[in-house]
């Protein structure tokens, strides 16, 4: 039985990781990106729970070996579904387009989109420097206010359209040397409030995006740029490192910022204590999917509460519970809205249908990834390229979210992104009545 566990936890791997290869071939890397989120939510959940159980209980959410099945089979059947209902969607290689991007020969758009960018900039500075000490990891808003996670998710997206203009071959280098120190001053700015608020997961975020955009389709750039692959994997494994100690910076007193990086030092009495198995397990990615082992213990199943919720939480201001609140308050009474444990998204089909959430996943999956994709459905590559790239930025966090971070993130996120994104390339679209095909 000891054997069993690493057994099916290989019969997963292996099948997600054919799935992946499947949609890279196919040139879905979004669709790829979104399982490998699942793959790495659900993974060390499924190690620390059968192999070393003292995490899971440390958690307050380990309630025995036998679980374990029952959650791996949920789990399994939920990747099953969503990838053979993701091949009966995606039967053609053809791709369809919706809307025509029309580029102005005018410059005011472009211009209109940096008086906007700069002037979310200074208000956003301007809270920061006057409310720094709000900014700090825990708690369910660790950037002190909602409406500033707001703007602030919308800078970054001008931060990374801001990248985007300087790769743009087409433009003209007097004006790319402007966007430059523009980019600059921007980025700065991110990545110090993200260090102050203790953000790990946004400097991944803006790191993906840009990595997709520069390989993306992921298919050509393993085979003809190797090279550039491997660069960025290398900025990667840095990225991990420093974001390892701003892990270990964020749980110590005191406020941290960008020099805080360069100048840590690692205390062996801090770490002496610490097992290597917690300190792989126990990162962000462990506790997200746990609320399915509470959710089979106690016979979680409400698909009112789940509607309830996605409804409510699609929308801003509400404060209604999201659906991992009412399930760790099981086990954490303590737990506050929004703060501690994240989901994993294929938990939301076990709340709404029990056993039937399977299928539940698979077409909320498909529906969701299918909803976003519509951006870039457009008959201009570059567009489409950029808005996959933002897409991308959002896709890591919506895995480990319920569904209503779909239509929160569309409106809220993505709409605006696509308005500036049209801004800065002095563009407008088209809808077409009848989709068209290439």
């Amino acid at each position: 039985m000891i054997i069993l566990p690493a057994f099916l936890m290989i019969i997963l791997s292996l099948f997600v990781f054919y799935c992946i290869k499947f949609m890279i071939t196919r040139g879905h890397d979004l669709h790829a990106m979104a399982f490998l989120a699942l793959y790495i939510y659900t993974i060390f959940a499924q190690i620390g729970y059968a192999y070393f159980p003292e995490l899971s209980i440390f958690l307050g959410a380990y309630f025995g070996p036998e679980l374990f099945y029952s959650y791996w089979l949920f789990m399994f059947l939920s990747f099953l579904f969503s990838f053979l209902l993701y091949k009966k969607i995606h039967r053609s290689r053809s791709n369809k387009y919706y809307y025509r991007v029309i580029r102005s020969k005018q410059n005011l758009r472009f211009w209109f989109f940096f008086f906007i960018s700069a002037i979310l900039f200074l208000a956003l500075c301007l809270y920061f420097i006057n409310n720094r000490g709000l900014f700090g990891w825990g708690g369910g808003s660790p950037m002190g206010s909602k409406w500033f996670v707001i703007g602030f998710r919308l800078f970054t997206m001008c931060t990374f359209l801001s990248y985007v203009f300087l790769r743009n071959e087409s433009n003209r280098l007097k004006l790319k040397m402007i966007v430059f120190f523009v980019f600059i001053i921007y980025f700065l700015f991110f990545i110090n409030v993200c260090i102050a608020a203790g953000d790990r997961s946004d400097i991944l975020y803006f790191f993906l995006a840009v990595a997709f955009y520069e390989l993306s389709p992921i298919i050509n750039s393993l085979k003809y740029q190797k090279k550039k692959v491997f660069s960025f994997l290398i900025i990667g494994f840095i990225l991990i490192n420093s974001l390892m100690i701003l892990l270990a910076l964020r749980t110590q007193q005191g406020e941290t910022d960008f020099y805080s990086i360069f100048n840590y030092e690692e205390s062996s009495s801090s770490t002496r204590d610490i097992p290597l198995s917690a300190t792989i397990l126990l990162q962000d990615y462990y506790s997200p999917s746990h609320p399915l082992f509470i959710s089979m213990h106690y016979g979680i199943i409400d698909p009112i509460e789940t509607l309830k919720s996605n409804f409510a939480n699609s929308l801003v201001l509400m404060k209604y519970p999201y659906l991992s609140q009412t399930i760790v308050s099981k086990v954490d009474s303590s737990i506050e809205r929004g703060g501690g444990w994240a989901y994993h998204m294929f938990i939301e089909g076990y709340n709404a249908l029990g056993w039937f959430g399977v299928f539940y996943n698979a077409i909320f999956w498909n529906l969701g990834l299918g909803f976003w994709m519509l951006l870039s459905k457009s008959d201009n590559k570059f567009h489409n390229k950029v808005m996959l790239a933002i897409i991308i930025f959002l896709i890591v966090n919506t895995m480990r979210s319920q569904t209503a971070a779909f239509v929160q993130s569309f409106w809220m996120i993505l709409l605006p992104s696509l308005w500036l994104f049209l801004l800065s390339t002095n563009s407008k679209i088209k809808i077409l009545k009848k989709a068209k095909y290439e």
